[in-house]
């Protein structure tokens, strides 16, 4: 992922935007990403020093000093580096240096320390050849580390993805964001929602007049702390927006050294025929709570959500898990708030109180600090305050009861 420092923007007044790669930018974007690639493809094998250094020495005129340092970014995002197996650097330091230590005391006053015979009569005796041992003495920096296996991709791939990279990176600052998206087909409004879900983003749905929804989310700097992690958390929203033909994305970013305050701009889409119907991965949260739940003792199935519910006069809800008594076809749902805001907790009560009209449980980690109490037993939705892992148990206890 791209940071701050790596992105191409504009600035006008208090109007902040990607400057885009056209024409002969873009043009020159491809031939860059191609030859960062085809260097990547070309070290698997070698240490990363040796990689980084190849990366840097790439010729680039100073106007796409900038653009060639983000799409290598992007290239080492795609690297797997590792230790050489087999190596324990730490206890080779030591025995090495302890010879060391006792062959210069050895070495008589005027002579010349022989480096090269002590790496030679030490190497057999830990398995390694002389340049061997040299190698592993620190083959637990950073820079020591071999690249094992380059996840490459075609040039064109890579600079979109430094096109979405910008707008991630810039996300990584805001306050608010609000996006409003077109889909031809459903499934792409689904994925999209249900992404946000098991990212655990703090957001709110609508639909619009004209067709499409508009989703408002809050930024990392709005939360007082886990900034890092929300806005990373965030930012990987960004790739599914594309499964929608069109969205355009305004945000609050507090930019620069000095934080301040700004209004980002930043539209996109695909094409209109794709549709992705890869279903939404279930949070690991959730996906353990519908594995414990189908292990118990009852009368209720439990399964994925994939719908909206669209609740007239009220709004949408996307809850996570939809469960079905097997005798009498009854129906309720579960939405996980995650632990990020107390305030959205309180936009499910106000939802509960404006008439909800399906039973749902929305489950809180107790991190937040909100009481169950806050909505009445009588009312069509309640809170369970969970501690550490959501209950199976606890859950089927609510089904029953508020049947």
């Amino acid at each position: 992922m791209l940071t701050a420092d790596l992105v191409r923007v504009a600035r006008h007044q208090d109007l902040l935007t990607v400057r885009p790669l056209q024409g002969a930018t873009r043009r020159r974007a491809v031939e860059l990403a191609g030859a960062l690639v085809d260097l990547a493809r070309a070290h698997v094998g070698c240490p990363r020093a040796e990689l980084d250094e190849a990366l840097a020495a790439l010729e680039v005129s100073p106007r796409d000093r900038r653009l060639s340092e983000g799409l290598a970014k992007l290239v080492l995002d795609r690297c797997a580096f590792a230790m050489a197996p087999g190596v324990e650097p730490v206890a080779l330091r030591r025995d090495v240096f302890r010879e060391a230590a006792k062959a210069r005391r050895a070495t008589p006053h005027g002579s010349v320390f022989d480096r090269e015979g002590l790496v030679a009569r030490l190497a057999p005796a830990h398995g390694l050849t002389p340049p061997g041992l040299d190698d592993a003495l620190f083959a637990d920096l950073a820079s020591a580390h071999r690249l094992l296996a380059f996840e490459g991709l075609p040039a064109e791939a890579l600079v979109a993805e430094y096109d979405r990279g910008q707008v991630q990176a810039v996300l990584l600052r805001a306050l608010r964001v609000g996006v409003t998206v077109h889909a031809g087909h459903a499934s792409a409004y689904r994925r999209l929602f249900h992404r946000a879900k098991f990212l655990r983003l703090l957001y709110r749905l609508a639909r619009l007049d004209g067709g499409g929804y508009r989703l408002e989310l809050d930024g990392p700097y709005s939360l007082f702390d886990a900034v890092t992690k929300y806005g990373v958390q965030l930012a990987l929203l960004v790739p599914a927006l594309d499964a929608c033909d069109r969205w355009e994305l305004e945000a609050d970013v507090a930019w620069g050294r000095e934080r301040e305050r700004l209004r980002f701009l930043a539209v996109g889409g695909r094409d209109p025929h794709f549709e992705d119907a890869e279903p939404a991965p279930l949070p690991d949260d959730v996906a353990a709570l519908v594995h414990r739940f189908q292990a118990l003792d009852t009368p209720w199935q439990v399964e994925p959500f994939p719908e909206i519910l669209d609740l007239p006069g009220v709004g949408l809800c996307v809850p996570d898990l939809v469960f079905r008594h097997r005798g009498t076809g009854e129906v309720a749902y579960l939405e996980v708030l995650g632990f990020w805001s107390r305030e959205a907790v309180f936009r499910r009560v106000d939802l509960v109180q404006a008439g909800l009209p399906y039973r749902v449980l929305f489950a809180v980690s107790e991190r937040l600090r909100v009481s169950a109490d806050v909505l009445p037993e009588q009312a069509p939705g309640a809170l369970y305050v969970y501690k550490g892992v959501m209950s199976a148990r606890r859950v089927a206890e609510w089904l029953d009861v508020a049947r």
